[in-house]
C-alpha cells in the first residue's frame, strides 16, 4: 500500500488541502471524476460543501496546481467555467503562483484565489490517523464486483459514488447510492475477507447518501409535514419523475402493449418500504444532523485503524440501523458479524475540543 511520504507532490497538496477545508468544517471529497454518459470529461480536484442553515447549503470546487509553472490565470477561467457547468456556488484555485495580479484577476472573475504564500504555510497533516486516498483507492482496487458491476473493482464502485455527488443530488442518486449500499451490506453478511474493506464502503457511500438528501432536505424544509413527506414518500418511490411522470410512462406503456393494467407495476412500487426512510428523514431533528452525520461516517471511512459498527457513535449506529431496517436485515446479526472489541473514536467536536485545550 502507497504510503503518505511516497505520494507525489501534486497529491501530496491536495491531501493537505483537504485537511485544512476539513479543519474547517466543510464535507470534503477528494479527486472526483465528472462524467457526462460515462465519458470522463475532468476532475474535480476537491469538491466542499457546506451547510450555514436549513435552507442554504454552498458548493465548491477546487482546483489545485502544486507546479513550477501552474499557469494560473489559465485555471481560474478553467475553475470558473466549471463551477457555472456545475451550478455551484463558488470556486477556488490553488496556485503556487505568488504574483498579486493573480488575486486581483480572481476577483475579477469571482474565484477565490490561495497563492504560493498560502500553501507555502500548509505544512503539517492535520490528521496523522486518517488513510490519504492513494491508500483507500489502492484497497479497493484490489477487489473486484463480477456480477453486480460487470467485473468491475471496487475503486470504479468508489468513483461512480463520488461522482453523484457533482451532478446527482437528488432522488436519483440517492436511491442509487441504495442500491450500492445493499451490494456492500450483502458483502459484510456473506463474505468475511472482504468485510473489512466492505464496510468502509459502507461508511463512505453512506456518506454520500446522507450529504444527497441534505441536499433534497434544504428545499423542503419549512414545508408542510403532511406535503413534505409526500415529496420525500414519491421521491424514494419515483425517483426523480415523482408519482405524476412515472403514472404518464405507465400509462404511455399500457397503450402501447394493449395491457389493461398496471396494478402489478404499482403493486411492486408500494412493497418497497420507503416508508421507513420517509418517517425518518422527515423528522426535523433528524435532517439538521444529516450533515454532520456525512462528516462522521466519511471520517471513520478513512481512519487507519478499523472503526467497527459496534463501536460507532449511538447516532450513527441509528442511521445504519435504519438502513438494515429498510433491507429487512435484522440489526442483531449484523452487528454480531464484528468482534465485541474496545475501541475509541473521537468525534469531530470532541477533536475540535481536545485542540482548543
Amino acid at each position: 500500500m502507497k504510503k503518505q511520504e511516497t505520494i507525489s507532490k501534486g497529491e501530496l497538496m491536495e491531501e493537505l488541502l483537504r485537511n485544512y477545508f476539513l479543519n474547517s468544517g466543510y464535507y470534503v471529497v477528494r479527486g472526483i471524476k465528472y462524467k457526462y454518459e460515462d465519458n470522463d470529461i475532468t476532475d474535480v480536484d476537491l469538491f466542499l460543501y457546506g451547510r450555514s442553515s436549513s435552507l442554504t447549503r454552498q458548493r465548491t470546487n477546487v482546483d489545485i496546481k502544486n507546479k513550477k509553472t501552474p499557469q494560473a490565470f489559465e485555471r481560474i477561467l478553467w475553475a470558473n467555467g466549471l463551477r457555472e457547468l456545475l451550478n455551484f456556488d463558488s470556486c477556488i484555485v490553488a496556485t503556487t503562483d505568488k504574483r498579486p495580479a493573480i488575486n486581483t484577476f480572481g476577483q475579477l472573475h469571482k474565484t477565490i484565489v490561495l497563492d504560493g504564500t498560502f500553501l507555502s504555510k500548509l505544512r503539517s497533516n492535520s490528521y496523522p490517523n486518517r488513510l490519504n486516498e492513494e491508500e483507500i483507492t489502492n484497497r479497493f482496487s484490489k477487489l473486484k464486483s463480477y456480477k453486480s458491476y460487470k467485473n468491475k473493482d471496487w475503486r470504479y464502485i468508489y468513483e461512480q459514488s463520488k461522482s453523484k455527488l457533482l451532478t446527482e443530488l437528488d432522488f436519483a442518486g440517492f436511491n442509487s447510492e441504495l442500491s450500492n449500499i445493499s451490494y456492500f451490506i450483502e458483502k459484510i453478511m456473506t463474505d468475511k475477507s472482504k468485510r473489512e474493506d466492505a464496510t468502509r464502503m459502507l461508511y463512505l457511500i453512506l456518506s454520500h447518501l446522507l450529504i444527497i438528501i441534505d441536499f433534497i432536505t434544504k428545499d423542503i424544509a419549512f414545508l408542510d409535514t403532511v406535503v413534505k413527506e409526500k415529496k420525500l414518500s414519491d421521491g424514494f418511490k419515483f425517483g426523480n419523475l415523482g408519482k405524476e411522470g412515472v403514472d404518464k410512462i405507465i400509462a404511455m406503456a399500457i397503450h402501447i402493449s394493449g395491457n389493461k393494467s398496471a396494478n402489478s407495476f404499482l403493486k411492486s412500487i408500494d412493497e418497497i418500504p420507503t416508508d421507513i426512510l420517509k418517517d425518518f428523514f422527515s423528522k426535523n431533528e433528524n435532517s439538521k444532523n444529516l450533515f454532520n452525520w456525512a462528516k462522521e461516517f466519511e471520517k471513520i471511512g478513512f481512519n487507519k485503524e478499523f472503526i467497527n459498527p459496534e463501536n460507532i457513535e449511538t447516532q450513527l449506529k441509528g442511521v445504519l440501523a435504519l438502513i438494515l431496517d429498510f433491507f429487512g436485515i435484522e440489526r442483531k446479526k449484523f452487528f454480531e458479524l464484528y468482534p465485541k472489541i474496545v475501541q475509541t473514536t473521537l468525534t469531530l467536536s470532541d477533536a475540535d475540543e481536545k485542540k482548543s485545550k
